[in-house]
């Protein structure tokens, strides 16, 4: 058996960075939750665009997608870690420029909602877990 002497600060340390990391985290997926109810935004089933589209990911359950003046909140039905993940996994299209509910991906991940928010809706989103501005 091994003696828990030496292995006894690693855990510890383990356990306090997971429990440092976690919360973060948690607190801004609540925050969005908490701006999607605030900002009254109705959920739509499809977001089309024009152009091809770009996404700032805000949590591993949220993105912005931004198409030239187009933007979206999405999220995602589980944490997509494959946001993070190099090579960068397929989207599933089932029609292009549009994305679908239920239907399509981003990075391997499928969407679970779409709202449709306007520009300063966006940056007020990405801002979101960062302090004041100084």
């Amino acid at each position: 058996m091994m003696p828990l002497k030496p292995v006894l600060p690693a855990l510890l340390a383990t356990a306090l960075l997971q429990g440092c990391a976690a919360p973060q985290v948690a607190d801004e997926n609540v925050a969005i939750e908490d701006f999607i109810v605030v900002s009254e935004l109705e959920p739509t089933k499809v977001a089309r665009f024009r152009h091809q589209y770009d996404y700032k990911q805000l949590t591993e359950n949220y993105v912005v997608l931004t198409a030239r003046d187009d933007y979206y909140l999405v999220g995602f039905k589980r944490r997509c870690r494959e946001l993070n993940m190099r090579p960068v996994v397929a989207d599933v299209r089932y029609e292009r420029n549009t994305l679908r509910v239920g239907v399509d991906t981003i990075r391997g991940c499928y969407i679970g909602s779409i709202y449709a928010i306007e520009r300063t809706q966006a940056e007020e989103l990405e801002n979101i877990g960062q302090g004041p501005r100084q």
